[in-house]
C-alpha cells in the first residue's frame, strides 16, 4: 500500500477493488453451498390418499340363530318284556349210522368188592346223605410261665421274703472310755445280708460316736442262713439296735 495515497488523495481505489471483488466472491461461494443443500435434500412422496370405507347403519336387528330341539328322552322298558333275540349257533347236522351189529349186547359181572365202600371220604367221593366231619384241630399246651426274675441288689425284708437266720451274733462290748466318761446312748446299725449268709455294708445310723466302733465290729462277725426268694437266696437289708447303759 503507498502511504502517499492515504497522506495526500485520502481514497485508495485498489483498495476498495479488492473489498469489492472479496464480497462478490463470498456472496458467489455461499449461494453455491445453498444450492448444493438443497439439491442433496431428499424430496419426500406425498401420502397416498386413504380410501375412507363407507359404513351403514342397519335398519333391523339381526334375527337370534335356532336352537337345536333336545333329543327326546328314551322310553322306559316295559317290565315282562322278553329279551331280544339272540344269535343261536347253528348245531352241526347228525348223520344216521350206516352199519348196525348183530352181535348180542352183554353186561359185565358185578363185582363184591366195593371202591367206595368204607370210608365215604375215600377217593374224594362223598355219599349224598353223608355230611363231611369237621377237621379236629390239635390243641398245642400252654407254654410254661416265664421264670420270674430275682431282684437284683439286696432288698426288704417283705411277707414274700423268708428272713434269715441268725447262726453267730455277739454283742459289742461296752468301751471302758466311754463307760468312765459316763456316756449312754443306742447305736443304730444298717447293714446287709448276702446270698451266702455274709454281713456286708455295715453303716450306723446314729448314735453317740464313742460308741459306734464297738458296734460295727460286733455286727460285722455275725453270720447267717441266707433270706429266701421264691425258693432262691437274695440280698437283704437289715437293722439292728444297740442300748449302752451304765448300772451301778
Amino acid at each position: 500500500m503507498d502511504i502517499a495515497v492515504w497522506t495526500t488523495h485520502g481514497v485508495d481505489r485498489l483498495r476498495r477493488w479488492r473489498l469489492a471483488m472479496g464480497g462478490m466472491l463470498g456472496a458467489a461461494i455461499i449461494a453455491g453451498v445453498v444450492a448444493v443443500s438443497f439439491l442433496a435434500a431428499p424430496v419426500e412422496a406425498e401420502p397416498a390418499d386413504e380410501k375412507v370405507l363407507e359404513v351403514k347403519l342397519a335398519e333391523a336387528p339381526e334375527p337370534e340363530p335356532e336352537l337345536e330341539p333336545e333329543p327326546e328322552p328314551e322310553p322306559p322298558p316295559v317290565a315282562n318284556q322278553p329279551p331280544p333275540p339272540v344269535n343261536q349257533r347253528v348245531m352241526p347236522s347228525l348223520k344216521p349210522p350206516t352199519e348196525v351189529s348183530d352181535a348180542p349186547l352183554t353186561e359185565a359181572e358185578p363185582t363184591d368188592s366195593n371202591p367206595y365202600e368204607g370210608d365215604p371220604y375215600a377217593n374224594g367221593v362223598v355219599s349224598s346223605g353223608a355230611r363231611r366231619a369237621p377237621p379236629k384241630v390239635e390243641e398245642k399246651p400252654a407254654p410254661p410261665p416265664p421264670p420270674k426274675a430275682v431282684p437284683r441288689g439286696p432288698m426288704r425284708v417283705t411277707e414274700n421274703v423268708t428272713p434269715p437266720k441268725s447262726l453267730s451274733q455277739g454283742a459289742p462290748s461296752y468301751p471302758s472310755s466311754a463307760k468312765q466318761a459316763g456316756i449312754e446312748g443306742t447305736v443304730i446299725i444298717k447293714y446287709v445280708v448276702t446270698e451266702t449268709g455274709k454281713v456286708t455294708n455295715v453303716q450306723v445310723v446314729r448314735g453317740p460316736a464313742e460308741l459306734r466302733q464297738a458296734c460295727i465290729d460286733a455286727v460285722s462277725q455275725w453270720t447267717f442262713e441266707p433270706a429266701m426268694y421264691e425258693g432262691r437266696p437274695v440280698a437283704v437289708f437289715r437293722i439292728a439296735r444297740f442300748p449302752f447303759r451304765i448300772t451301778t
